[in-house]
């Protein structure tokens, strides 16, 4: 046998501390088999798994019997070893660290794959349909899918839960690997069995390998992490790795396996091994990961209600993310909170699996209505959230205020009306051509609809409302606006929330090609469509042609009739429909003397610049910068357009030092503030200190 250097991983050896230390092997390796064995005996005779899946859950737990007690001969798992948690049997023991995956179906990065129900969805980008895993004709505590999954296209999701969970690994503010790498993992993961089906081509034909996996409900990123620190990843997992090879060990019969009972007790040895030889390849792996080298995860067996097991396994992942710890995207909160909520109507035999799986944007219509059209069947969607979320049964009211935690009627205000709002357009975007910001509809409804017990009609189709407020009802005007015209808008990027339910749009103005930037809030846009009810009813009816048609909307007149070779900008819109200038209140009269006002005191001038300095942080700073990202997403997205880049190489020198001064200046001056604020509160500065590169940046811009 000889040695070859360990494969590549983000590793640096002088970080590695050597295992002459003294410390204890911390890896436990592989246990005996009859052990192992009797495990899997006791785990089968308490669950309802099939023994193929026990075994591969078995091989990751090392010293098994620790959790075994023997009774008239037989072994049997102890009483804690299995605990019941909301109808859940979770199984908690004592992994080899590298035990348990991330999974596709984490609610955090739910909204980075496609809908099915998208138009343009693309199958590399849609999750596989899940459901519950059947032993000898019965449910059992698994998951499957319920279609074989094509190899590249199983690899290709991998690769997309890879990317999306980085970026959502990024808002914690440190790197998860380096933390647990330094202090072991605190949190423990919890864990489902996923018997993947993956569809392969051999010599042969083809042929559907059963992969089995634990896929991570909570600590996707935790998993992943530790994964990394032993160089391995989801891949290897699924599609299978090489043992010896991985460890950096040279051998002839080292067949690459999916099979955990095959290469878990193998590394599982090599590990051990490894720790305690500096000169061994795989030293530096074992060393790395020396503080998982094994981790309490809890492992979900069991559940009350095994025909749902596929939806309710994912409970404690929903909580967590309608509940977020860390900073989540609002979108996925939104949708979140409304899966619950579906997920709740099903436990209440208010829907059926299909009808909720379809309604969350997970499955395909179950039932499509014959001769109906793509805008027909999306607003008969839409309209069954809005009865949904604002529903007439008292019964379905308190359904709803339970599983969002909201206050009694009587107590909801605007941010309760809002987040039911986001809500629905979180997961009603998933039936359209692409995902916006849930904020689109922030502040339409009054902040007592709750209270009120506001509904929306669900037998009123966009064609119906169109055709009364064609004939001057302008409640269904406004109702059509709120419930589908706000989205159909968004659909088309004519409108944006953004920052706050505020769209920034920026447009040219005159013949000197001067662009200003306009900002609305969705109130102004509903205000401007319904004073021109006639252009509006005309612009909402090409809407809907052109999403039938697949085509850019075009411009429509003042009576409404489309105009041919235009098209309906964000720019066209704020021009046909304009912002409504604000109302200047007239000053009051004053008494009719003129009473002189004495000089304001050192303390009254102290004040004041107390609040302006304040302001000038708190707000002129922050908006500054918030203004330099904002314009760089326009510039980006102009170049995206112009199929150029943004600030090409060849840009002439002159601009280019202009923005490096400018950028210095700026960074100089973030350091700055620092120090000012110390000064400002502890003294001991002097006046002339008070200076800024960005204005002396300025003053040498203004010279030029």
């Amino acid at each position: 046998m000889t040695s070859t250097a360990p494969p590549s991983a983000d590793f640096d050896e002088e970080d590695i501390t050597p295992s002459s230390t003294g410390r204890d092997n911390p890896y436990p390796g592989a246990d005996k088999k009859e052990w192992t064995d009797r495990f899997a005996d006791a785990l089968e005779a308490a669950t309802s798994l099939p023994r193929s899946l026990i075994d591969a859950i078995t091989a990751y737990v090392p010293q098994p019997k620790q959790y075994l007690q023997r009774q008239d001969g037989v072994y049997r798992l102890k009483p804690q070893t299995l605990q019941e948690d909301s109808g859940l049997t979770i199984l908690s023991v004592r992994a080899h660290g590298f035990a348990g995956s991330p999974g596709e179906y984490n609610e955090r990065i739910r909204g980075d794959f496609h809908s099915p129900l998208r138009p343009d969805a693309r199958p590399d980008y849609v999750l596989p349909a899940l459901t519950t895993g059947r032993t000898a004709g019965r449910p059992a505590a698994f998951l499957t899918t319920t279609d074989p999954v094509d190899l590249n296209r199983q690899a290709r999701l991998l690769d997309l839960m890879d990317t999306s969970l980085n970026t959502a690994d990024g808002d914690r503010g440190y790197r998860l690997v380096e933390d647990i790498e330094i202090y072991g993992q605190k949190e423990v993961t919890l864990h489902a069995p996923f018997v993947r089906q993956i569809s392969e081509q051999t010599d042969t034909g083809s042929r559907i390998r059963a992969v089995p996996d634990l896929t991570a409900i909570k600590g996707a990123n935790r998993s992943r992490a530790r994964l990394a620190l032993f160089g391995l990843s989801v891949r290897d997992i699924v599609f299978g790795l090489r043992p010896y090879a991985h460890m950096g060990i040279s051998r002839t019969d080292d067949p690459r396996s999916a099979d955990p009972t095959y290469w878990i007790p193998i590394l599982a040895t090599i590990l051990k091994d490894a720790f305690d030889d500096p000169d061994h390849p795989g030293h530096t792996i074992a060393m790395r990961a020396q503080n998982v080298a094994t981790v309490p995860i809890q492992i979900i067996v069991g559940a009350t209600n095994l025909e749902g097991f596929h939806n309710s396994v994912f409970d404690p992942n929903r909580v967590d993310h309608r509940r977020p710890p860390l900073d989540y995207k609002l979108s996925e909160k939104a949708a979140s909170d409304l899966r619950a909520i579906l997920r709740e109507a099903v436990n209440y035999g208010e829907l059926e699996e299909p009808e909720r799986a379809w309604l969350a944007g997970e499955a395909p219509d179950p039932m499509p209505e014959a001769g109906e059209d793509r805008i027909a069947a999306r607003d008969r969607r839409d309209r069954t959230l809005y009865d949904i979320v604002f529903p007439s049964s008292p019964e379905r009211r308190r359904l709803i205020r339970r599983v969002l935690g909201e206050p009694a009627p009587s107590q909801t205000g605007r941010r309760h009306v809002d987040n039911r709002m986001r809500m629905i357009s979180a997961v009603v975007s998933d039936g359209y051509s692409h995902r916006w910001n849930p904020r689109v509809l922030d502040g339409l409804l009054r902040p007592s609809s709750i209270k009120d017990g506001t509904t929306f009609a669900p037998d009123a189709t966009w064609a119906d409302l169109l055709a009364s407020a064609g004939r001057g009802d302008e409640k269904a005007l406004e109702t059509f606006i709120i419930t589908r015209g706000m989205h159909w808008l968004a659909e088309h990027k004519i409108v944006e929330a953004d920052r706050g339910s505020v769209g920034a749009q920026t447009h040219e103005v005159d013949d000197e090609a001067e662009t200003r930037r306009i900002r609305r809030t969705m109130n102004s846009v509903r205000d401007a469509l319904k004073v021109q009810p006639t252009r509006t009813i005309g612009l909402m009816r090409e809407l809907a042609h052109a999403a039938n048609t697949r085509s850019e909307p075009r411009q429509v007149d003042v009576e409404g009739r489309p105009l041919d070779g235009t098209h309906a900008s964000r720019a066209w819109f704020d021009e046909a429909f304009p912002k409504k200038p604000a109302r200047r209140r007239a000053p009051r009269p004053g008494p009719s003397d003129d009473p002189g006002q004495p000089e304001p005191t050192p303390q009254q001038k102290l004040l004041v610049a107390r609040d302006t300095f304040e302001a000038a942080v708190t707000h002129g700073l922050v908006k500054a910068f918030a203004d330099v990202f904002s314009t760089a997403k326009e510039l980006d997205d102009a170049a995206t357009d112009a199929n150029a880049v943004a600030l090409p190489d060849n840009l002439t020198d002159t601009v280019t030092k202009v923005l490096g001064d400018a950028l210095a200046a700026a960074r100089k001056d973030l350091r700055g503030v620092g120090t000012v604020l110390q000064v400002l509160q502890h003294g001991g500065g002097d006046p002339a200190d008070f200076v800024s590169e960005c204005a002396v940046f300025f003053d040498a811009e203004a010279g030029r």
